[in-house]
């Protein structure tokens, strides 16, 4: 009777063995079926982390682009210049001069924009002038032009095309303040070496390696002499900016009454990344001087027509057929528009199709572009 019973025991327990194994074969993936499955989730992940810069800025643009298409709401005040022929033809006909801004236009960080080397040598080769404008005050005219060679692979470029803010700066300070006059300067090295060698002038600044901070105590007894009296306070970006610096140049500007307080520009922040994170611009910086000190900062950069009278009486331009192609509303498409140039939206940079929508909405001309691009390299 035992003997009997463990047989049936174990003819029970094999049949439940197979009901079981049947049952799971028939609600889970083979372990074939779950590998594959498993490999193209991880090829999909690796494809995306993999995915350029370039690349992803050409997509994003082309996106934008169709947003545009698609806003039956948005009134068309520009022209969309969407495809490479149509771009092509209609910078043939109208346009004798391009001006560039960089960061965003030609590349973003060290990434170059898509198809942006091709467009610049068609344009070149096409007896296009090409200026290269950046309100970037940290780069003197020859370090722009090595960082263009360096990512587009122009070694014909020139240091005439450059025009950094640091040279409209130096320029506009030799005309309005004495030669070899002093001027402080809350910045890089490369916009106090512009100066300097460029401008002729006494360069002085708050030393990097002195403490950030500043006591009242401190300020009381701080000995000015290396620096005052000044001629102009420069303020370009300065990622070392601190509030020391801030206090020096505050109490100069309270002491020269007639110094000259002048920005590189105003930026309000740039794009960095793959996810477009916004970083300070040099406008910051100058709004914290424009507050303590109660005095309003010159603009030597775009959207100012110091800027643009600096290119055309330099390069002779006719406004009428100069494109400025940029991807800020307020600094770039403002500075070709209000100098009576062409102004050119490329959307690999700061302007989405949201933001022009509502430029357009609330009816701020300046910041309307004359035509749309998505990238640099529908340009070739």
């Amino acid at each position: 009777m035992k003997s009997c019973g463990r047989g049936h025991l174990l003819v029970v327990l094999s049949a439940m063995f197979h009901i079981a194994k049947a049952l799971i074969s028939r609600r889970l993936p083979t372990p074939t079926r779950a590998a594959q499955i498993s490999r193209r989730c991880c090829l999909q992940r690796h494809a995306a982390s993999t995915l350029s810069i370039t690349e992803q800025m050409k997509q994003d643009s082309l996106e934008e682009m169709r947003k545009i298409k698609s806003n039956h709401k948005l009134p068309a005040p520009f022209e969309l210049l969407e495809s490479k022929a149509k771009a092509a033809s209609y910078i043939d006909n109208n346009i004798d001069a391009l001006l560039f801004d960089c960061d965003g236009v030609l590349y973003r960080g060290l990434d170059a924009a898509p198809g942006a080397s091709q467009a610049l040598n068609r344009l070149i080769e096409n007896g296009k002038q090409c200026f290269f404008v950046t309100n970037n005050a940290g780069v003197n005219r020859k370090q722009l032009r090595d960082k263009l060679v360096k990512l587009l692979g122009c070694e014909e470029l020139t240091i005439e095309q450059m025009v950094s803010s640091s040279y409209s700066c130096t320029q506009y300070l030799r005309k309005n303040i004495p030669e070899g006059g002093r001027v402080h300067v809350v910045g890089t090295n490369a916009l106090a070496e512009e100066l300097r060698e460029t401008g002729g002038f006494d360069v002085t600044s708050v030393n990097d390696d002195q403490k950030a901070s500043m006591s009242r105590d401190e300020l009381a007894a701080y000995d000015f002499s290396p620096f005052h009296p000044v001629d102009a306070v420069v303020v370009g970006l300065d990622t070392e900016f601190n509030y020391r610096k801030l206090c020096v140049a505050n109490v100069l500007l309270q002491r020269n009454k007639n110094a000259l307080f002048v920005s590189t520009n105003q930026d309000s922040y740039d794009l960095v990344g793959g996810d477009a994170r916004h970083l300070p611009g040099n406008g910051s910086l100058v709004k914290a001087l424009e507050w303590c000190s109660q005095r309003t900062a010159i603009d030597t950069g775009k959207p100012s027509s110091t800027l643009a009278n600096l290119l055309l009486e330099e390069h002779g331009l006719k406004p009428a057929r100069t494109m400025m192609v940029g991807d800020r509303l307020d600094t770039d498409i403002a500075f070709g528009e209000q100098n009576g140039m062409v102004g050119a939206l490329v959307l690999t940079g700061v302007t989405t199709a949201d933001v022009l929508a509502q430029a357009v909405h609330d009816g701020v001309d300046d910041f309307v572009p004359t035509v749309v691009v998505p990238y640099m390299g529908m340009m070739a």
